[in-house]
């Protein structure tokens, strides 16, 4: 228009409207080819898993039923609440909740089983689909490919993020905890820590880039990965040239460097040869995109109401940690009114849209959420406060968007999540009324709550069978009294190696990252024996059957 070339302006809109419509017309029909294909995909598996669980017999089916619920929960997939008793309906309830999930979920608990020649079978059925299918649907499936293995965490500076330790032999591997995937040749051990991006952020703005998944700072101690593959958080459907928009960013001491990928899945990026420092996947600015979201959880603790911090954030461990160390430090506070504990509960399993409007709803008439709605900022600690005067014995929250766009079922559930009266143990019980009905209700809180004290719940005991033995030690702990947690430090310095000056102050989250930095896979064992010492006997049996348990 400057230059005075109307005639260009005329023809550059005429290619430009021209473009538009094609590209509408070309994306239609990659999204129905895509739709087909998926159908066609989940078909395919359910006659897979069908073919694999045919011959069980009664006995094998409730074990698997039983492993396929704890599986869920493990891996924050929906948790397949079912008294179905044939293997058809089960693999039907499967493919429908978990889609192709069920894959590695059912690998999952057919190893647990050791049941290592359906194993084999499940995998040699995928092998055969892989090759009679395209390549770009396939590797939505790839994760029953990898052993997953749980790091050691090693945590002795209460500054400092932990670190997590792993070592394997050749083959295909997935770190449990970041989602981390690696192959190798031969044995080889490596460690890693979670980094926030932030300090990073305008860097990867002017190259104009965004971050895809997790910053991590990984140092090989020996042998050598030949591959490693790092976990994102980006929805890829609707994303053209996928190769081109993904990159990872080297951050070192003389600057970043940013390589190409050369794959990506719908949630992982590989690198070939890779070279390690500070390292995560990066994006191409895209705005804004889909991403997976965690929503963690905070209940405040000694009150007779309810009152929730509930986050939605970007699937980001270091922006997990970071909140949490923000609690840790509210617990260390002398005034009890600060205190909050994590309630664990699923993710979403849907992607969501960043800068949309997303509301919290709750079942319960006396809850109060601020605030009303909520953007889903990608950069943010957004949560919402909840505050419920009685919460009962169940509350039910619920995800939706504020604004559903044309297409959009209203108030569809983005997330559901149901909370028990056990899941806030220290919170929320209804203070004592004058009529006989509250004297006795408060005559059995006072009982519950001197019980709880001194011994885990049976409810406890059955969410410990699920938990690390870093979270069943940190649980025993919290529930000493004061001079117990305090012979307890006292035993530990008669043990050694950790240093009386810092067992002195810690408090019991860092005491038990003492404990298992110096301890290491010896940890429960230390634990035992001072439990012994201390003539508690009884959390001493109540970690053997929580240990047990979780082993079995």
């Amino acid at each position: 228009m400057y230059m005075n070339r109307t005639d260009l302006v005329q023809r550059l809109s005429e290619s430009s409207s021209a473009s538009r419509e094609k590209h509408s017309v070309d994306e239609h029909g990659a999204a129905l080819l895509k739709r087909i294909f998926q159908e066609e995909a989940l078909e395919a598996v359910q006659q897979i898993l069908l073919e694999t669980l045919k011959d069980f017999s009664q006995k094998d089916l409730q074990k698997f039923r039983l492993l396929l619920f704890f599986t869920c929960f493990k891996m924050g997939l929906p948790q397949l609440r079912t008294n179905i008793d044939m293997a058809d309906k089960l693999v039907v309830l499967m493919v429908d909740e978990l889609g192709h999930q069920s894959v590695e979920v059912t690998m999952e608990v057919l190893t647990d089983m050791n049941k290592t020649d359906l194993v084999l079978r499940l995998s040699d059925f995928i092998s055969v689909f892989k090759d009679k299918c395209q390549p770009s649907l396939i590797h939505t499936q790839d994760s029953s490919d990898w052993t997953k293995l749980e790091p050691e965490v090693n945590s002795t500076d209460a500054d400092e993020a932990p670190t997590y330790s792993l070592q394997s032999a050749a083959g295909h591997f997935e770190c449990r905890v970041s989602g981390l995937r690696w192959v190798c040749k031969g044995k080889t051990s490596f460690q890693y820590q979670f980094r926030s991006w932030e300090g990073h952020m305008e860097r990867m703005e002017s190259r104009q880039y965004m971050p895809a998944g997790p910053l991590m700072d990984v140092t090989v101690t020996a042998g050598k990965l030949n591959e490693v593959h790092l976990p994102h958080w980006i929805c890829i459907d609707d994303i053209p040239d996928i190769l081109d928009m993904f990159a990872v960013v080297h951050i070192d001491d003389c600057g970043d460097v940013v390589e190409k990928v050369s794959e990506v899945t719908p949630t992982h990026v590989k690198l070939t040869e890779p070279n390690f420092s500070i390292i995560g996947d990066i994006i191409r600015s895209i705005f804004p995109p889909k991403i997976s979201c965690y929503m963690l959880m905070y209940y405040k603790l000694n009150t007779s109401f309810l009152k929730l911090h509930v986050y939605l954030i970007r699937q980001d461990p270091a922006l997990e940690q970071e909140i949490a160390e923000k609690y840790c430090e509210k617990n260390d506070e002398t005034k009890s009114d600060l205190k909050f504990k994590k309630i664990i509960k699923h993710p979403p399993d849907k992607y969501l849209q960043t800068e949309r409007l997303f509301s919290l709803k709750a079942d319960n008439t006396s809850a109060k959420i601020q605030p009303k709605e909520l953007t889903l900022r990608y950069n943010r600690q957004n949560f919402y406060e909840v505050y419920v005067k009685n919460p009962g014995s169940e509350l039910i929250l619920t995800l939706v968007h504020t604004h559903p766009v044309n297409g959009e079922p209203a108030d569809e559930p983005l997330w559901k999540c149901e909370i028990q009266a056990d899941d806030h143990p220290e919170s929320g019980r209804a203070e004592a009324a004058g009529s006989s009905v509250g004297a006795t209700a408060a005559s059995s809180l006072s009982a519950e709550e001197d019980t709880v004290d001194k011994h885990l719940s049976a409810q406890m005991q059955k969410a410990l069978t699920v938990q690390s033995d870093r979270e069943r030690i940190l649980e025993m702990l919290e529930h000493l009294e004061k001079e117990e947690l305090e012979k307890f430090k006292w035993l530990l310095v008669e043990l050694k190696p950790i240093p009386k000056s810092k067992l002195e102050d810690a408090i019991i989250c860092n005491l038990v990252d003492l404990m298992f930095g110096a301890y290491t896979q010896h940890t429960v064992e230390v634990t035992k024996k001072v439990f012994r010492k201390m003539n508690r006997n009884d959390l001493v049996q109540n970690l053997s059957d929580t240990s047990s348990r979780s082993k079995d």
